[in-house]
């Protein structure tokens, strides 16, 4: 299976995913263009996605089909759009979850109360609607 980048064909079985994972697709299509796939055959099985605002990304939408679960694919969607993110000098990272906290602990993420997040993520759909109350995380990358 390969990690690759996502096409507009591949934005129906991107949000039927997501929505089989009870994630929100708010703003998916609107950010559609940073996103990546993870594909067995013809199945869209992962997906992972960052909104970009200025030199600051929201990290989203990341989904792993759950017969998938638990194999390090997720950690490679990860590491796929955090390579991505460096490439397009993003100088952080920002999170929210409710369910993956440990998981991404793991891979280098911190805490971080809302009052410290970047003021264009406050701004994102995500922030302000759909998870106004979830914890947030980030990881900073080295300056350029």
């Amino acid at each position: 299976m390969l990690i690759t980048k996502a096409i507009v064909q591949d934005l129906p079985e991107v949000l039927k995913l997501l929505q089989l994972l009870d994630l929100p697709i708010e703003g998916v299509k609107e950010h559609f263009q940073h996103f990546f796939i993870l594909r067995e055959d013809e199945m869209v099985v992962g997906c992972i996605g960052v909104e970009i605002y200025d030199n600051t990304g929201l990290l989203r939408s990341i989904g792993i089909h759950p017969s998938y679960q638990g194999k390090g694919f997720g950690q490679q969607m990860v590491s796929r759009l955090e390579e991505f993110s460096s490439e397009k000098e993003l100088n952080s990272l920002y999170l929210l979850t409710e369910t993956a906290e440990k998981f991404f602990l793991n891979l280098g993420y911190k805490y971080v109360s809302r009052e410290e997040v970047d003021p264009n993520i406050k701004q994102s759909i995500e922030f302000t609607k759909l998870c106004p109350s979830s914890p947030v995380m980030v990881k900073l990358f080295s300056s350029k």
